[in-house]
């Protein structure tokens, strides 16, 4: 099997240190880039099967740093790093395909995990797929591939794989979120919060769409994936 090759973008040593080590021990190739500039030269050289990109960096954000990818041609699978309990702009980073999303400060298995999720998704086989993980993934896979129809398909039929999840219903929100249709919208934040009411990412859509006003730019992804409190913020 051949090694997997990762690419970690972003201003903190720290981080990049502690991703590059945890993959590297999962048998990995790891390289590194300090910001999104390098990052982007590093991306046109050479192939890599994912890329970790911090969202707020100085000079070409992580949102900056998509566009380019995407205006560019260049597909690779992306997972971006935030030190924000909303992830920032995140319908606009899902219109340009980033659906997994992880919160600083992470852990090592989380990072590991995520990975793997997204490694995972490649090789799913719609005709084999029955659990809710899976079905699940498989979702996300369809809104990678713009194929948006398919995907609330496969959200439904999570939601019955798993009638105690308010990961759908977020996900099928911020659908309806990228579609203009923000009552829709509300109606699956609603949902979700009705099944788990500490479901962080509903509930901050919620309250956005509610009270502060109708912005797609700001639609949280959630548990898109990985979750965790906030802190160490920039």
């Amino acid at each position: 099997m051949d090694m997997k090759k990762i690419l970690v973008i972003d201003d903190e040593k720290n981080i990049r240190t502690l991703v590059r080590n945890c993959l590297q021990e999962s048998a990995y190739e790891v390289d590194i880039a300090v910001n999104g500039e390098e990052g982007y030269s590093k991306l046109k050289e050479s192939v890599y099967d994912v890329a970790l990109i911090d969202i707020k960096m100085p000079g070409i954000s992580g949102l900056e740093l998509l566009r380019m990818l995407r205006d560019n041609g260049i597909q690779i699978d992306v997972v971006m790093m935030t030190a924000y309990g909303t992830v920032e702009r995140a319908v606009e980073a899902m219109k340009l395909g980033a659906i997994d999303f992880i919160s600083k400060p992470f852990t090592p298995d989380e990072i590991r995990r995520i990975i793997k999720s997204v490694l995972d998704r490649k090789l799913l086989d719609e005709s084999t797929i029955e659990t809710f993980p899976e079905t699940l993934e498989f979702a996300k896979s369809c809104i990678l591939s713009k194929d948006i129809d398919k995907a609330v398909i496969y959200l439904k039929k999570a939601m019955g794989l798993d009638l105690d999840s308010p990961e759908p219903h977020n996900l099928l929100g911020v659908i309806s979120e990228m579609n203009g249709d923000v009552l829709k919208a509300q109606q699956h934040y609603r949902a979700a919060i009705a099944l788990d009411p500490t479901h962080k990412a509903a509930n901050n859509n919620l309250t956005r769409t509610v009270i502060d006003g109708f912005s797609k730019e700001d639609a949280d992804l959630g548990k898109t994936l990985t979750e965790k409190p906030e802190g160490n913020k920039k």
